[in-house]
Order: structure tokens, then sequence, then C-alpha cells
């Protein structure tokens, strides 16, 4: 049993290290540390879109001892905002029936019709009362549909007069049923409110200024974008002196009337085509205008709006970050453990850093031959010292 577990090990020694070797990546860019925070974040640059994969699964961190440094990418700042609206009821009618105290209340004139309410407070000048009621709503003061039932109460200074609806309501009018009121409850006033938090999300947003080319094919100008590869983007925009209303498309897909106008000295100006995060997978993209038998347009310029995402990570006493990236050898994107407490630290806040520069570490070429000889000589060797140790093994095993 113990030789064929040495056995088992040796063969693994050897199968295992066939492909021992660090992954290359083809590009390093400086990130200088500051800030007093926790955390840090890097703000990936067109640049280093244009040299990742797709899934942006070949980028790693490191720091001054070249470890490698968790991250999650984070591409938006969320922020929380709070509405509250109220609208006053006034008493149109009252009534008893049946031993039951009816009040009837719709909205006051001035108050738009299409109101949502989450709730509802009532004052009141009667005390020590506690009260079972039956709320119902309509919009036409005719039709009543069932809203809650509820207690409403103020007894020895401690009072209950609001009513929580449970989900938006949308009535314009309401009706109080109230049992057994032999004190003759009546109310103050009553109010209509809206309590909402809103969930903001804010994108992070950089432009660009690409190098393009405009190209005349035929009725046609040819707007050739370069370095576009795995951007994300919002929008582009034209920037022209020319005077026309003509049809463009952005890569044979996303089409709209671009037009720069003017009457009676009025300026009549849309120039943009909105992409709604088009992810451009090549490295030139295109923009074309149909120009029909008019004069071309004159392209002065070109304005890129992309989306960015942040490496969000946990910082040090490093003075230095690098980032690595490109690589044909990673396919998988990282997944730490850093992830699962994204939401604190986005909460807690970070220090965002800035990528200063990038260098290319290899190039096409004789150069990358040379990579790719040293990868295979590392091979070669750690194969003969993992042969030659499981011949040593298998030989003591026999003996």
């Amino acid at each position: 049993m113990k030789k064929r577990m040495i056995l088992n090990i040796a063969i693994f020694i050897v199968f295992s290290s066939m492909f021992v070797y660090a992954a290359d990546f083809s590009y390093n860019a400086d990130v200088k540390n500051h800030g007093e925070k926790n955390y840090k974040a890097v703000r990936l640059t067109a640049e280093v879109y244009n040299n990742l994969s797709e899934n942006m699964a070949d980028i790693m961190v490191f720091d001054n001892n070249n470890e490698p440094v968790p991250y999650f990418i984070n591409s938006f700042k969320e922020s929380k905002e709070s509405v509250h609206k109220s609208y006053e009821l006034e008493l149109v009618n009252s009534f008893v029936k049946e031993d039951c105290f009816y009040y009837d209340y719709v909205l006051r004139d001035n108050v738009p019709s299409d109101v949502a309410a989450t709730s509802m407070e009532i004052s009141s000048g009667s005390t020590n009362f506690a009260k079972q009621l039956e709320l119902w709503g309509s919009y036409d003061n005719t039709h009543w549909e069932k809203v809650q039932d509820d207690i409403i109460y103020n007894v020895d200074g401690n009072s209950k007069l609001n009513i929580n609806f449970s989900g938006s309501k949308k009535y314009t009018c309401y009706r109080f049923k109230l049992f057994n009121n032999l004190e003759r409850v009546e109310f103050s006033t009553v109010t209509l409110n809206y309590d909402r938090t809103l969930q903001n999300k804010e994108y992070f947003i950089e432009t660009l200024a690409p190098e393009y080319i405009a190209e005349e094919k035929g009725n046609t100008t040819v707007i050739k974008l370069k370095n576009m590869k795995n951007l994300k983007l919002n929008k582009v925009s034209l920037k022209t002196g020319s005077t026309f209303k003509r049809n463009a498309t952005f890569n044979g897909s996303v089409t709209k009337t671009l037009y720069n106008l003017e009457f009676n000295n009025v300026q009549y100006r849309d120039l943009t085509i909105p992409l709604e995060s088009y992810l451009s997978v090549e490295n030139e993209a295109e923009i074309t205008i149909q120009n029909k038998d008019d004069k071309p347009v004159e392209v002065t310029g070109v304005e890129v709006e992309y989306l960015v995402d942040e490496l969000v990570f946990k910082g040090s006493e490093t003075k230095n970050y690098t980032l690595k990236y490109g690589s044909n050898e990673i396919n998988t994107p990282k997944s730490y453990d850093i992830s699962n407490y994204k939401d604190q630290i986005l909460t807690e806040g970070y220090d965002l850093l800035n990528i200063e520069n990038t260098d290319k570490v290899s190039s096409s070429g004789n150069s990358e031959e040379i990579n790719i000889n040293y990868k295979l000589i590392f091979n070669i060797i750690i194969l003969i010292v993992a042969g030659v140790l499981g011949f040593i093994i298998i030989r003591k095993l026999k003996k």
C-alpha cells in the first residue's frame, strides 16, 4: 500500500510538472499608490481595454514584491435618493349607517389627480379612544374598493394615527368606516404621504477623441475610428461646421438622422449617435454618412463616450502597483474572495489611483520567438528533473 502511494505521487509529479510556468503578459502599467483609505481602485483606460481579452480575464494587479493582489471589478457608483411628497385631503361627506360612522375625503382641487401614496397621516382633537376601521378607496367617489383594515388610537399620551399601505395607492378618494364610534371621534386633517428611497446607479464614463480617417466612397462618407477594441461605447459625436441633415450609421447597426442647421439665427443641432453600451469587438469602427448628391460633410473631429471599469483591491504600504495584462494563456476571469464583501467595501469607499505609464513587454517577431523558446527550455528542464526523480523512486520501490 505504501509503495503504491509513493508510485502515484511520482507519476503525479511527472505529469503535473510538464507545464509549470508563469503566464506571460504583453503589457505592464504603473500605478502610484496614495491616499489614506483602506481600499484602492484603479480605473482602466482605453489603451488597456484595447489589449485585453473581451471577458477581461487576462489582467492582474501586483504589488512591489510582485505578489498578486486580489480585486473585484466595479462599474458604477450607487447612491440613494429619498423622495417625500404630501397631499392634503378634505372632508366632503359624513353619515351614519348601521351604527357605523362614515367619513369621505377627496384630494383638494390644487392637487394633481395622478398622485401615489404609501401611507396616510391623521390628526384629531379627540383623546382617549381606540378605533377599529376599514379604509376604502375610489377614483370617482362612487365605486369603492377596500384598501385595508386598521386600528387608530390616542390613549394616555400613546398614539397611532398613521396608516401604512401595503403598496403604492393611487386613489383620489378615501372613505373611513369606523365601528362603535359612540365618542364621535372626528379627524382634523387627513394627509396622504408618498415616501420612497430610490437606488441610482451612475456608471463610470470617460470621453475619448480617437484617431480617425474620413474617406469618400461614392455618395457616402466613411469615417474609420481607430483603437476601439473592447470599448463599451455609450455614444459617438461628430464635430463639423457643415450645414446638413443626413442619415448616419455606426458599424452598420445603429442609424440616426444627424443635423446641423440654422434658421433665423437659431441653431438646431444633433450630431450624436446613442449606442447604449455597444461593445466594439474590432479595433476599427465605422461611421457612414449618406450624402446622396450633396457635398460631403466636412468632419473636424470625433468624440467617443465609453463606459469604464475600476479594479478595487485592499491597499497596502507598497509605493506602487503594477497592472499586467494581455495574455493568450488566461481565458477564465479571476474570482477572488474580496468580491464576497464588495458591498461593504463600496460603502466604506476607496482611493482612486491612476495609470501613469504603460509599457509593451513583448513585441511581435523575434522577441516573441525568444519568449517561447525560454518557456520551452524551462519545461524541458522540469520534465527531465521529474523524469529522473520518478526513475529513482521506481527503482527504490523494486528493491
